[in-house]
């Protein structure tokens, strides 16, 4: 994979407050490249994107702990549809093995119901992520 080409930082907004106290964070190599394309993509510092995320949690609305249940609880949702899916992926299989031998197996609207209430689980899992 190429590196992808550095976009320079856009230039700082005055603040009131110079950012002067460094914290460590120690991130994975899939979280760091996540947060990274995401710094890019608005034109900030990993630094800066991490702080402004990190506050941005912190002064939520209902307090940070209350935001960090939400987002377990949507990512448990999300985890326990995609198994749900991979379940239902294998009765889709044998349907379609019986479609194409002729026959119409007995659980085929039982299957095809499955697929819809995973597929709105997901569906209403990720809506809800995206109007954070």
């Amino acid at each position: 994979m190429a590196p992808r080409p550095r976009r320079a930082p856009r230039p700082r907004l005055r603040r009131h407050a110079q950012r002067d106290q460094v914290r460590s964070v120690r991130l994975t190599p899939d979280e760091l490249r996540a947060v990274q394309h995401a710094a890019f993509s608005v034109g900030l510092t990993t630094a800066g994107f991490l702080a402004d995320a990190a506050v941005a949690v912190a002064r939520a609305q209902h307090g940070p702990g209350s935001w960090l249940v939400d987002q377990r609880g949507l990512v448990e949702e999300l985890m326990t549809a995609t198994a749900h899916l991979a379940r239902v992926g294998n009765n889709l299989n044998q349907v379609a093995r019986a479609l194409n031998s002729g026959g119409r197996p007995a659980f085929l609207d039982d299957a095809v119901a499955r697929v819809v209430r995973a597929t709105d689980r997901v569906e209403s899992a990720a809506l809800r992520i995206a109007k954070r």
